[in-house]
């Protein structure tokens, strides 16, 4: 007996309910080999975000990146700094609030961090790119400058300001700074830093809210 060819195809376009569907597991998703063939992407961990793995190969599931602003830090001052007649003066930042990448030196001598000599309260990140600095101080006089200074003395690099700020006018004001500025990541500094000409010595104030310094990476290179 002859058999008829079928020409009508078994299963119709749009027609596969999920009941016909075979079993899976919870939180599994279905995706396509290098082949072209279905595959079911393993079910990820609580928080992890699906990821491409580009051409050739199926998503799968991973946690999410570390902040993409590392290094980045926040101090501010516990004990004064006298800031000397005429002369260029870093500012001592002493306590830190945070210090993600571990590149801000609080101390007062010269340490070692990720591999950088890094003089006494400077940041000195290890990955190369455009960061953002802010910082504030507060002196007993009424004309001051407060700058923001890459390399300071030429350590690190070519001595540069980044921003800097001039109060005049009202004795004891807090002066802001803030500024943007390419880093190596392999020996570049910043470092918070006043300028005065009174005639005589001037200190600091110490308070979180008038002496501070802080920055993050913005990109990187």
């Amino acid at each position: 007996m002859a058999i008829d060819k079928i020409t009508t195809p078994a299963v119709t376009d749009d027609s596969v309910t999920l009941a016909k569907m075979a079993p899976g597991t919870d939180g599994n998703i279905i995706s396509y080999d290098a082949s072209g063939n279905p595959v079911a992407v393993a079910t990820g961990s609580a928080g992890q975000v699906l990821t491409s793995a580009g051409a050739g190969a199926p998503p799968t599931f991973a946690a999410l990146s570390a902040e993409s602003n590392t290094p980045s830090f926040y101090a501010y001052a516990t004990s004064h700094t006298t800031v000397g007649n005429a002369a260029l003066n870093r500012i001592a930042v002493q306590s830190e609030v945070f210090d993600n990448g571990g590149c801000y030196n609080h101390t007062s001598g010269t340490v070692t961090l990720n591999g950088i000599s890094v003089p006494d309260f400077r940041f000195a990140p290890n990955v190369a790119g455009l960061y953002y600095f802010v910082g504030a101080v507060k002196m007993n006089t009424t004309n001051f400058n407060v700058g923001l200074v890459n390399n300071l003395g030429g350590t690190g690099g070519t001595e540069t300001y980044s921003s800097l700020v001039y109060g005049n006018g009202i004795a004891n004001n807090t002066v802001v700074v803030s500024g943007f500025s390419l880093m190596n990541g392999t020996g570049n500094n910043m470092v918070l830093t006043a300028y005065q000409e009174s005639g005589g010595s001037v200190v600091t104030n110490n308070a979180i809210y008038t002496t501070y310094f802080g920055g993050f990476l913005v990109k990187k290179s």
